[in-house]
């Protein structure tokens, strides 16, 4: 009997482990979702600053351009 007892002791233990090990399986999955829904806004919005610091920068030339070109035609 004692054998009997300690087969389901056993195997009560495989089956709360596994269903255990499922569930910080799935937390893990929904930790590593959330972290790249995070690296994913941080490199488009890099991207996003990126662009329009070189709109600025096209900006500024051509003003630039356009005053050197003014100072060269008036003399």
């Amino acid at each position: 009997m004692e054998n009997s007892s300690s087969m389901t002791v056993g195997w009560d233990n495989v089956t709360a482990a596994s269903f255990e090990s499922e569930e910080v399986a799935s937390y893990l999955t929904t930790i590593r979702d959330q972290v790249l829904k995070i690296i994913y806004i941080i490199i488009g919005i890099v991207g996003v600053v990126d662009n329009l610091f070189v709109i600025v920068i096209f900006v500024m030339f051509i003003k630039i351009a356009n005053k050197v070109y003014l100072d060269y035609a008036l003399h």
